[in-house]
C-alpha cells in the first residue's frame, strides 16, 4: 500500500484520473488531490469519496511514492524536479518532456516494456491525448512496413479544457436565442463551427498539434523514418476525438488479415452491419475502447475512420495503466 498524489486534480483529465483510480481499485492507501490556487477551498470526487484540493505550493511531494502530473507544461517543468528530489516517481501528461531522449514516452499497449528496469523517482511521460489512440491503432500495422501516414483529427472542445466546454455552451445558447456569441477561449467562434488550426504555426505552416502528432507518434512507434502529414481541427463537439486515417504500407494484404491484427491488439472493429456502419466521438465517449470504423484499403493503402475519449482514454486511462506498471514492477 503506498500514498499518490493527483496534480491537477480539479481539471478534466485529473477527475477522470481520479475516477479510474478508483474504479479500477488501484492499490493507494491514500490519494491526495492537488491543484493551483484557483481550486482553493474545491473538493473532488473519488470513488465515494470527497477530497479537499490542496494547495500545489504547499504540498509535501515527500508524502508520496507516485505523483501523477496532469496540470500542463508550465507546472509540470516547475514542480516535477522537486518531486523527483523526494524520491518520488512520476508521471506527467504534459509536453514538457515527451520529446527529451531521457525520459520514456509510453503507452503501454504499444511499449509498455520501457518500464521494465525503472527505479523509485523515475519520470515517465504519457503522450498527447491526440497521439495515443492513434499509435494504438497504428502499432499493430507495423510489420506492414508503413511508409506514409495521412491523418485529419477532428477534436472535441474538452481537449482546450473547462472553459472551453463552458464556451462552447454559451456560445450555442447564445446564438439560439439571437445574442452575440463572446468569444474568449478560441480566436474564432466555435459553436456550428470548425477551427483548422489548434496551437501556434511555425515557419512552415505546421500548427503545434500537428508537430505534436509527428515527432510524438514517429517516438512512441520507432519510426523515424515514417513520413506523417497531419491536419487538426477544432470541432464543435464537448467530448471524444475522431481521427480520418490513411496508412501507404509497402506490404500488399487482404482485408481481412489486416482486421484480424487490429482485433487482436484490442481494438473494436466495427463491421458494416454493427452500429450503424461506424463509431461517432459522441458513442465513444465514456468508455474505454479505441474504435475502428469504415476499414477499407487501396492497394498498400489502408484508411479507416478512429474514434475516442479523449479525456479518459486519450489521457487519464494511459495514465493510469502507468502507474499500474509501476506499481505491478515495485518502481515505489
Amino acid at each position: 500500500m503506498m500514498q499518490l498524489a493527483v496534480v491537477g486534480a480539479a481539471g478534466l483529465v485529473g477527475q477522470s484520473v481520479l475516477e479510474l483510480l478508483a474504479e479500477r481499485q488501484f492499490p493507494a492507501e491514500r490519494v491526495f488531490a492537488v491543484d493551483g490556487p484557483e481550486h482553493e477551498a474545491a473538493t473532488v470526487s473519488y470513488g465515494n469519496l470527497e477530497l479537499d484540493v490542496r494547495q500545489l505550493d504547499e504540498f509535501g511531494f515527500e508524502n508520496v511514492a507516485l505523483a501523477i502530473f496532469v496540470a500542463g507544461s508550465d507546472v509540470a517543468r516547475e514542480y516535477v524536479p522537486q518531486a523527483r528530489a523526494a524520491g518520488v516517481t512520476v508521471i506527467d501528461f504534459s509536453d514538457a518532456f515527451r520529446l527529451d531522449a531521457e525520459v520514456p514516452l509510453v503507452v503501454p499497449s504499444v511499449n509498455g516494456n520501457l518500464l521494465a528496469g525503472l527505479e523509485a523517482g523515475a519520470l515517465v511521460a504519457v503522450p498527447n491525448c491526440t497521439v495515443t489512440p492513434l499509435a494504438m491503432a497504428l502499432r499493430p500495422l507495423l510489420p506492414l512496413q508503413p511508409r506514409r501516414l495521412t491523418v485529419a483529427t477532428y477534436q472535441s472542445v474538452s481537449g482546450s479544457g473547462q472553459k472551453a466546454l463552458e464556451e462552447l455552451a454559451e456560445q450555442t445558447t447564445a446564438l439560439f436565442s439571437q445574442r452575440e456569441a463572446d468569444i474568449t477561449v478560441f480566436d474564432k467562434r466555435i459553436a456550428f463551427n470548425v477551427l483548422p488550426q489548434i496551437g501556434s504555426l511555425d515557419e512552415e505552416g505546421i500548427s503545434a498539434e500537428e508537430r505534436s502528432i509527428m515527432f510524438e507518434l514517429r517516438r512512441l512507434l520507432q519510426q523515424p523514418q515514417l513520413q506523417v502529414e497531419a491536419s487538426c481541427v477544432r470541432v464543435p463537439v464537448f467530448f471524444g476525438h475522431a481521427w480520418a486515417v490513411n496508412l501507404e504500407v509497402a506490404e500488399d494484404i487482404d482485408l481481412v488479415q489486416i482486421r484480424n491484427r487490429l482485433v487482436a491488439a484490442g481494438l473494436q472493429v466495427v463491421a458494416a452491419d454493427q452500429h450503424g456502419g461506424y463509431v461517432t466521438p459522441m458513442e465513444a465517449t465514456g468508455n474505454d475502447g479505441v474504435w475502428i470504423s469504415r476499414l477499407r484499403k487501396n492497394a498498400n493503402t489502408i484508411s479507416f475512420w478512429l474514434s475516442a475519449d479523449n479525456v479518459r482514454v486519450g489521457a487519464a486511462l494511459n495514465c493510469v495503466q502507468v502507474a499500474e506498471l509501476l506499481h505491478k514492477s515495485e518502481v515505489f
